[in-house]
């Protein structure tokens, strides 16, 4: 944006105005790719935070401590991100770590294969399962493509790198590792974040509630993905407001617990005693 868009004087922007179903001509796009000063330098020190960060990212200082000092390698890791290029980058720089390790990055079809001492060597998908289940394979950097349908059992550890904004993609992922034929009696996952990051902001305001959310329905609700977004855009109020709305009461206990009066001369049919006997003990 900055080497192409026009740059142009405050004083001299004219604000472009369209009506609900109205298409931008040639002319009319080239202008609105401008750029103001407070934009442009907005622009400049997005990148120059990008730069003076892009090789020492914390994120990867704990990743590499979970793996080497609190011996998660040893147990089999695997590592999520919503992004492909985020797992890449994580191949590439802890292929300089652990030069003789196996790492395996499962993400597309076409994109997913084994890194070892830098070199990397396309692989199937299916392969890459195989060779979690024999034990060849201990660290496995994964996209949500990895999310479904993947039983790991012989990795003990998970590392989130992001946090997803729909947070039973966390049940997801968890779910890859935790499952029966566990080799191990305990599994371990890092959720990690930026402080004072919006996903910090999200993760801080649903911590309160989470565990109580998880005893009533098993996992986290697919309503709790509002409440992500609205915090991502300033709506703390209205954030809390979704989560508040969650039944405090378990759900079957709220349809079932309660017997309302019946009219049974209303019902079309009244099952006895053998008759109830022999329609229960039908299968399913």
């Amino acid at each position: 944006m900055l080497n192409e868009w026009e740059y142009v004087e405050d004083d001299d922007d004219d604000e472009l105005e369209l009506e609900p179903g109205d298409a931008l001509t040639s002319n009319e796009a080239q202008k609105s790719k401008t750029l103001l000063s407070d934009e442009r330098e907005l622009l400049q020190r997005v990148i120059a935070a990008l730069e003076a960060s892009k090789d020492s990212d914390p994120k990867y200082a704990v990743v590499v401590k979970c793996l080497r000092e609190l011996g998660w390698l040893e147990l089999g890791c695997i590592i999520f991100s919503q992004y492909r290029d985020s797992v890449w980058w994580l191949a590439q720089q802890l292929t300089k770590e652990f030069p003789n390790e196996l790492i395996g990055l499962y993400s597309g079809p076409s994109t997913s294969g084994i890194m070892r001492g830098g070199e990397w060597r396309p692989t199937s998908r299916e392969q890459l399962k195989q060779m979690v289940r024999q034990g060849e394979l201990r660290l496995l950097l994964g996209t949500d493509a990895a999310s479904e349908g993947l039983n790991l059992q012989r990795l003990a550890r998970l590392i989130n790198l992001d946090l997803p904004w729909n947070p039973t993609r966390l049940e997801q992922r968890k779910g890859r590792i935790q499952r029966i034929g566990q080799a191990h009696s305990r599994v371990q996952i890092y959720n990690m974040r930026y402080k004072d990051s919006v996903e910090d902001r999200v993760h801080e305001l649903l911590s309160s509630r989470l565990q109580d959310i998880f005893e009533l329905f098993g996992q986290v609700p697919d309503v709790l993905e509002d409440a992500w977004v609205k915090v991502a855009l300033g709506e703390q109020v209205e954030a809390q407001k979704v989560i508040n709305a969650i039944p405090q009461s378990h759900p079957f206990d709220l349809r079932y617990t309660n017997v309302e009066p019946i009219d049974w001369e209303s019902c079309k049919e009244v099952l006895d005693v053998q008759e109830k006997r022999r329609i229960l003990s039908q299968s399913w």
